[in-house]
């Protein structure tokens, strides 16, 4: 990619580096400058511009965004990519899950080019629907297309959803005179919900070992949670 500044006689099919304010609207940086663009530029008095020129072999910053995107939600579940724009694709969650990602991955397609970039949420993250699992930025407006392929490929299948294979949980309480009552059934239902998961009962038991394995039988939830009255040091 070429930078820098060019006549106008030059710039058609260039990529404008920065945005210009004219007499009637702007021109936003990153437009692909047409004939008519040059027309508002001349009337506007200006015969300069600064722009980006791909060179043989570049990809434009969306084109890249999008393969670089799409080779690292390989196999990723339910998650979809935004559209490209401004070089940037998000990948968002479709439905509750944990983010699974292979950092080496990740950190050896960040190693091509500096202007290749890919940043993700902590490993184990949990996401709700709509949460983003991570950006892929190209920092500048086109890069080398080797470099970019090499980039896909180190990151191809590095991040996935997983998503609850569960529906419904039950949840036990063991109960001691003077102990927490419910305190801490909302805090479970909570995590459960944000899970797409549903509390489907709550049990209460008293604290003592042939209660809690008759509430255990009892429980009808696809998971059991138990929340003891008192300290769980003795095994």
């Amino acid at each position: 990619m070429r930078f820098g500044p060019v006549p106008l006689s030059e710039a058609e099919g260039a990529i404008l580096a920065h945005s210009l304010r004219l007499e009637k609207g702007r021109l936003r940086k990153g437009v692909r400058l047409e004939a008519e663009h040059l027309e508002q530029l001349r009337a506007a008095g200006i015969a300069e511009v600064a722009v980006a020129r791909l060179d043989p072999g570049d990809l434009h910053e969306d084109t890249a965004a999008q393969t670089l995107a799409e080779a690292l939600s390989a196999g990723a579940g339910e998650i979809h990519l935004t559209r490209p724009f401004t070089g940037r694709v998000n990948l968002i969650a479709d439905r509750p899950g944990v983010v699974l990602i292979d950092a080496d991955k990740i950190n050896a397609a960040n190693a091509v080019d500096p202007m290749i970039t890919v940043a993700t949420v902590a490993p184990y993250h949990q996401l709700q629907t709509g949460g983003m699992a991570a950006t892929v930025k190209i920092i500048a407006y086109g890069v080398p297309g080797d470099a970019l392929a090499r980039a896909a490929e180190l990151a191809r299948g590095a991040i996935r959803l997983a998503t609850p294979v569960y529906r419904t949980a039950s949840l036990i309480l063991t109960e001691i005179e003077g102990g927490a009552a419910d305190k801490g059934v909302d805090a479970v239902e909570n995590r459960l919900s944000g899970l797409g998961m549903t509390l489907c009962e709550t049990l209460r038991c008293a604290h003592d070992e042939d209660a809690l394995a008759e509430a255990i039988v009892r429980a009808a939830g696809e998971v059991i949670l138990i929340l003891t009255a008192s300290a769980t040091s003795d095994p």
